[in-house]
């Protein structure tokens, strides 16, 4: 019940955003920047970074409220966790040029993943995911460049995938 409650969600919140990015009229450049965060393996700056956690933010806050609840992340992590992605796996060149970053400690749940970018509360703002997003891609950027290489753009997608639910 629950499981055909989130992907119902889901399925609306998808057409209900390809609905409006048809309605909305956008800039070339607009459509070229918002096309290339799509993925986080993509994000390369902190701007792109910020714009990616705009963006599922909008994807995720399924009754436009201003604020994505537990149900709603539950939702967005259902539809969104990938599965085998290669864009999240080192290739063999990589490893051994030595560009391979370091996974994530542990997998969390997607309860812990919420409480921990809600900071405890009943929702997570659009602040509190940009900054969540933000710290990511410091977290990611090994050399503090402000700028993303292929590994660490891996390490920010790893980062950023949202967890697998233990709902479904």
């Amino acid at each position: 019940m629950l499981r055909s409650t989130l992907i119902s969600a889901s399925a609306i919140a998808v057409l209900s955003a390809s609905a409006c990015a048809q309605e909305t009229p956008t800039t070339e450049a607009q459509t070229t920047t918002e096309a290339s965060i799509v993925d986080a393996s993509q994000v390369q700056t902190r701007d792109e970074a910020k714009l990616f956690a705009e963006s599922e933010f909008m994807q995720a806050d399924l009754n436009a409220d201003g604020k994505i609840d537990k149900s709603e992340f539950l939702a967005y992590a259902s539809v969104h966790t990938p599965i085998n992605d290669p864009a999240l796996t080192p290739t063999d060149e990589m490893a051994d040029a030595g560009e391979v970053a370091e996974a994530p400690n542990a997998e969390i749940t997607a309860d812990q993943a919420f409480a921990e970018i809600s900071k405890g509360d009943e929702a997570i703002s659009e602040t509190e995911m940009v900054e969540t997003r933000i710290a990511q891609f410091d977290e990611a950027d090994a050399d503090k460049d402000e700028k993303l290489n292929e590994s660490e753009r891996q390490q920010f997608a790893s980062l950023t995938k949202p967890p697998a639910t233990d709902a479904l």
